[in-house]
C-alpha cells in the first residue's frame, strides 16, 4: 500500500520537473505561483521529515539577513510603506525557491537530467517559433513582431532575448548527460559551439544588444575552457569555432538593419553614453538614491520616487526602473542594503564554484559562472531582476548552479544516475 503513494510522488516530481521550464517562462503569475507553491512545499517537507540542515548554508543566511533589513530597517524609512510591504515580505520567495532547488528537486542526477529534457524541449519550441517570426513576420499563434527590428517571439513582448538569455547556459549541461555509442569527447566539442551558435543567433534576431552582448561574453568564456579541458581535440574545437565565425558573419552580412540595430549600436552607445538611453536611465536611478543614500527610498519605490523628483525632467530617462539591478538596490535599499546583498551574491558564487574549481572542471565551471553572471554582471542593463517572471528564471539558474555543483561534471565522465538513487 505504501509504494503506490512514493511511485506517484516520484512521477509528480518528474512530470513537475519537466513542466518547470514553461511554468516560469511563459507566464508571469503561472512563475509567481509555481515560485511560491515550491517553497511552500518544501517547508512542509522539511517539517515533516524534521530536515532543517539547510538552514547551516551561508549563503542562506545571508539571505535571511538582507529579508530583515527590508522589513525592520528599509520598510519604516520608505517614502511609500504600504507598496514596499508586500515586495519586502515576499523577498524571502527567491532564496526559498532556490534552496528547494538546490536542496530538494534537483539533489539528484536523474533529477537534474529531466529538467533539462524539459528544458531542451522548451528552447527548442521558443528558437523554431522566433525564427519563424523572423522570417514571416508573425509567430505560430499569430502574433505579429514588435517593430522591424524586435522580435517578441511567443512572448507578446519583446523580451525573448532577455529570458533565453537565462537559461541557454543551463541547457548546455546537457552534453554531460547525453548517452549514447556517440556522445564521445570530440563530438562534444562540436556540440558545445553549435549549441552557442543558436543561442547567439537567436539573440542577435530579437533585437536585444545587452542580451547579445551578455551570451557572446558567456560564449568566450565556455569556449576558452572547453580549450583548457580537452586540450587533444583543439583542432575539431577551432573547427566548430571557425564555423560560427562564418555562419554569424553570414548573418551579419545578410541582415544590415539588424546588424546595425543588435551589434553597431552598441558601440554609438558606449561613445555617447552620458546623452544614451541607457545613460539617462542609469542618472536618474543615481539622483533617486541620493535621496537616502544609506537606507533607500523603500523597496519597489523607484518608479514614484523617480516621478516625484522628476528625474526624467532632467534626465529625458523612463522611470519604469533603472535597468542595473545595483543601481535599484542602491536607489531603494541604500548603500547598506547594497552590500548585504553582494554579500550574499559573493556566498552564491563560492558555494556554486568553489567545488568545481577545487575539482579543475573547467567546462562544468564556466557553464555555471555563465549562469550566474548573465544575471548578476555590474555593468548590465536590462529588466528589474528583483520582480517576477525575469526573476523566476534567475533563481532558477541560482538554484541549479547549486544543486549541479556537488559532483562536479567534466567531459564523458557522467553516467545517468538510476532515476530511484
Amino acid at each position: 500500500m505504501s509504494a503506490l503513494p512514493t511511485s506517484y510522488l516520484a512521477r509528480s516530481h518528474s512530470l513537475f520537473l519537466w513542466l518547470l521550464p514553461v511554468l516560469l517562462l511563459f507566464s508571469r503569475a503561472l512563475a509567481d505561483v509555481t515560485v511560491v507553491l515550491v517553497g511552500l512545499l518544501f517547508l512542509l517537507r522539511s517539517y515533516r521529515q524534521k530536515d532543517w540542515a539547510w538552514l547551516q548554508h551561508l549563503w542562506f543566511r545571508l539571505a535571511l539577513v538582507f529579508w530583515a533589513y527590508l522589513i525592520l530597517v528599509n520598510l519604516p524609512m520608505s517614502i511609500s510603506p504600504e507598496q514596499s510591504l508586500k515586495n519586502a515580505l515576499s523577498f524571502i520567495r527567491w532564496p526559498m525557491f532556490t534552496m528547494a532547488l538546490s536542496y530538494w528537486l534537483l539533489a539528484k542526477r536523474a533529477q537534474q537530467w529531466t529538467l533539462l529534457k524539459g528544458l531542451l524541449f522548451t528552447c527548442l519550441f521558443v528558437t523554431v517559433d522566433t525564427f519563424w517570426q523572423y522570417l514571416f513576420d508573425v509567430d505560430w499563434f499569430g502574433i505579429e513582431r514588435f517593430n522591424e527590428n524586435r522580435l517578441t517571439g511567443p512572448f507578446r513582448n519583446p523580451v525573448p532575448g532577455t529570458l533565453m538569455l537565462r537559461v541557454w547556459f543551463i541547457a548546455m549541461f546537457a552534453v554531460f548527460f547525453w548517452q549514447s555509442s556517440a556522445n564521445r569527447a570530440d563530438h562534444q566539442v562540436i556540440i558545445i559551439p553549435m549549441l552557442l551558435l543558436i543561442a547567439m543567433s537567436f539573440t542577435f534576431i530579437t533585437g536585444e544588444r545587452m542580451a547579445l552582448v551578455l551570451v557572446s561574453l558567456g560564449g568566450i568564456l565556455v569556449l576558452s575552457a572547453l580549450m583548457v579541458e580537452v586540450r587533444r581535440y583543439r583542432r575539431q574545437l577551432l573547427i566548430g569555432v571557425a564555423g560560427m565565425i562564418l555562419a554569424g558573419s553570414f548573418m551579419l552580412l545578410a541582415s544590415p538593419e539588424m546588424t546595425q540595430r543588435s551589434v553597431l549600436s552598441i558601440g554609438e552607445k558606449l561613445a555617447d553614453f552620458a546623452v544614451s538611453d541607457y545613460g539617462r536611465v542609469f542618472n536618474a536611478a543615481w539622483r533617486v538614491w541620493q535621496a537616502n543614500f544609506w537606507f533607500g527610498t523603500g523597496f519597489d519605490s523607484y518608479q514614484l520616487v523617480c516621478e516625484q523628483m522628476q528625474a526624467p525632467a532632467r534626465s529625458r530617462a523612463p522611470c519604469t526602473h533603472p535597468h542595473n539591478v545595483y543601481l535599484e538596490l542602491g536607489a531603494e535599499t541604500g548603500l547598506i542594503g547594497l552590500l548585504l546583498f553582494i554579500c550574499l551574491l559573493a556566498a552564491l558564487y563560492r558555494a556554486a564554484l568553489s567545488p568545481v574549481i577545487q575539482a579543475r572542471a573547467w567546462l562544468h565551471t564556466s557553464l555555471s559562472l555563465s549562469v550566474l553572471t548573465v544575471s548578476f554582471w555590474p555593468l548590465m542593463g536590462g529588466i528589474s531582476l528583483l520582480s517576477n517572471w525575469v526573476a523566476a528564471l534567475v533563481w532558477l539558474g541560482v538554484g541549479w548552479a547549486l544543486a549541479i555543483s556537488a559532483t562536479p561534471l567534466r567531459v564523458q565522465t557522467l553516467q545517468i544516475a538510476d532515476p530511484t538513487d
